[in-house]
């Protein structure tokens, strides 16, 4: 006789930090057609492609530019983008939605925002394409719910909000600018005795 399949005990979940909710990848739909990224000066072409980038940045922003045209360029069936192209079409977002590496939802506050987007695994998206701000606004909210943390203690949960299990040498440096943004931004402040507090 079959056994009854047994229930996995179910663990209380704990409540979600302020701003937290879970990354969910953009898939754009595909099967357009290529030909539209080799005529960006038709402005056809251009305002079909200006459309996809578009939907990214609304569904993932704050978003790389380099994530974002990967996964725009793939909806059109092309897998590689050389620096060039890349370039083209970021040349087609609006004027302001480009900050840096990020381009940013135009309906969003950046000043206000305290949003970021726990994911499962790092591959879903690499810290560096994580913006520094994000970065922050998950380091403040480990901060207000951990009442006060240790800056090492800080990284080590930071790292695992975006999907990494270890700290490797290389998320240092962003882990670190982005708590000296999130510091001079006054999102967080350091005690006298060099704990973190959200402020």
């Amino acid at each position: 006789a079959a056994r009854p399949a047994r229930r996995a005990a179910r663990k209380p979940t704990a409540p979600l930090p302020d701003g937290e909710t879970a990354f969910s990848p953009w898939t754009p739909k595909g099967g357009l057609e290529r030909k539209a990224l080799d005529s960006l000066d038709d402005p056809r072409a251009a305002r079909t492609v200006r459309r996809v980038l578009t939907a990214g940045i609304r569904a993932e922003g704050p978003v790389h530019r380099d994530r974002l045209v990967r996964i725009a360029a793939g909806a059109f069936g092309l897998s590689r983008v050389s620096e060039a192209r890349r370039d083209a079409l970021l040349r087609l977002l609006p004027d302001g939605v480009l900050d840096g590496d990020f381009a940013w939802p135009e309906s969003l506050d950046r000043a206000a925002w305290t949003g970021f987007r726990r994911q499962a695994a790092s591959a879903d998206r690499p810290l560096e394409h994580v913006a520094p701000e994000e970065v922050g606004n998950a380091m403040a909210a480990l901060c207000r719910a951990a009442g006060e943390l240790a800056e090492d203690e800080l990284f080590v949960r930071t790292a695992e909000v975006f999907g990494h299990r270890r700290r490797t040498p290389s998320l240092a440096p962003l882990l670190q600018a982005a708590l000296t943004r999130a510091l001079d931004a006054g999102r967080l402040v350091r005690s006298e005795s060099g704990l973190l507090l959200a402020a």
